[in-house]
């Protein structure tokens, strides 16, 4: 099935995102939908059952933390966009920690820690010009501070509609 962990965003974040996201209506980009905006910690891909019961039996709690959700930015390049996130700081700390944790179950190290709430992904552009002014203008945005108490292990269903999440375990701080 595939997987990924995950940090879970409270209301008010969500909402400010919400907002946020209304700025970015264009066609050609689909929104990331309400449900399904979170924080990936760790992209696990397709795991057979047999590992989500050993990924299940480690334990992933940590420390709280604070996590800053501010700062619009592109993947892959600023002249190549295919996803528009806002960042999440503070959490560089807690993925090395994920990984170094599932290591022992063969997932690789990431090689780059980009904590960050995908909003959108550009399916294709007719307005360029617009999006890169859209950008510009929300670039320092400041969406508001999210308390990180726990990380889920989340299954995403993929359907004709967009993925549906699934929380399969949670892990409390």
């Amino acid at each position: 099935m595939r997987c990924f962990l995950a940090i879970e965003l409270s209301e008010e974040i969500v909402e400010e995102l919400e907002n946020l996201k209304k700025n970015f209506k264009i066609e050609g980009i689909k929104l990331v939908e309400r449900e399904n905006l979170h924080i990936t910690v760790k992209f696990l891909g397709e795991v057979e059952e047999k590992t989500v019961e050993e990924i299940k039996n480690i334990d992933l709690s940590m420390e709280p933390v604070e996590s800053r959700i501010k700062g619009l930015g592109v993947f892959p390049r600023e002249n190549y966009i295919r996803v528009i996130w806002v960042g999440a700081s503070n959490l560089v700390p807690l993925f090395k920690e994920v990984d170094r944790k599932l290591e022992d179950l063969n997932f690789r190290r990431e090689r780059e820690y980009i904590p960050h709430v995908t909003i959108g992904r550009v399916k294709f552009l007719r307005n360029r010009k617009l999006l890169k002014e859209r950008i510009e203008k929300y670039r320092d945005v400041d969406i508001g501070t999210q308390y990180v108490e726990s990380i889920v292990l989340m299954r995403s269903i993929l359907t004709r509609g967009g993925p549906i999440y699934e929380v399969l375990k949670r892990w409390d701080f």
